[in-house]
């Protein structure tokens, strides 16, 4: 018999997109060279001494372009285009900086590093990454994966979010449209941001480090071997199982 697959979205789960994207809109579209840089942490300071209302001409643009927090999955909703062209138009051209420079989330690779070795040993399940990124955003992906020491073994790039269920049997994603629409043979684990909190889910977590939970692994991927767990555990503390609270995830 195969082994199950979990697929993990890249975006929200590993790579930090939307700080990145927030770095690329602001140098893009609202840094005025005469006047300010940004610091390490992407806030202005002045280059020179604009006056108070070159600043203050700034500080009504940033108003204007930038609606933050970004609690809805539309990154439309939060930075101005004209258009939907103009975005996709803006991703486009940004592609690397936006795809290939992001950073990941902290202990994020390390984690799923760990997730194919755990699924891997115990034959339990294969684990893939999975991404609706297209053109000159897949190779900046690929850059990405590498330079975060990536190891797993299998990466599929899909046309659209509901996609991911037809090679998943467990789906660890961000996105609400994916959980949505999912099947109800199926399993779906949120990491939690402000846009989709909402989302009706069977599991959530908080980042994807925590996602590395050997029990929980066990009760998604394999029940027999998750009661027989439960009854070892029992017996060490000599609990009647009635009293004896499980060490799984919420």
């Amino acid at each position: 018999m195969p082994r199950k697959v979990i697929g993990i979205n890249i975006d929200g789960v590993l790579r930090d997109m939307h700080e990145q994207f927030d770095k690329v809109y602001r140098k893009a579209f609202i840094k005025n060279d005469s006047l300010v840089e940004m610091d390490d942490k992407y806030n202005y300071v002045p280059e020179s001494d604009p006056t108070d209302e070159d600043m203050k001409k700034l500080e009504l643009l940033i108003d204007e372009k930038i609606h933050l927090p970004v609690d809805t999955y539309d990154l439309m909703n939060h930075y101005h285009f004209d258009s939907r062209e103009d975005y996709s138009k803006f991703i486009e051209d940004y592609s690397l900086e936006l795809f290939g420079a992001a950073s990941a989330f902290p202990r994020a690779f390390d984690t799923i590093n760990r997730l194919q070795y755990f699924g891997e040993v115990n034959d339990l399940f294969d684990v893939i990454l999975i991404s609706t990124e297209k053109d000159k955003a897949i190779a900046a992906t690929y850059h990405f994966l590498a330079k975060g020491g990536c190891k797993i073994k299998n990466v599929k790039f899909l046309k659209e979010y509901y996609d991911k269920w037809e090679y998943c049997d467990v789906v660890v994603d961000d996105c609400p449209a994916v959980f949505e629409n999912k099947p109800e043979n199926k399993i779906s684990v949120r990491i939690n941001h402000p846009y989709n909190v909402y989302s009706e889910v069977d599991y959530s977590f908080n980042s994807t480090h925590d996602l590395y939970n050997e029990m929980f692994l066990l009760k998604i991927f394999s029940p027999e071997k998750y009661e027989k767990q439960i009854e070892r555990e029992k017996e060490k503390m000599r609990l009647p199982r009635e009293e004896y609270k499980s060490p799984e995830v919420e």
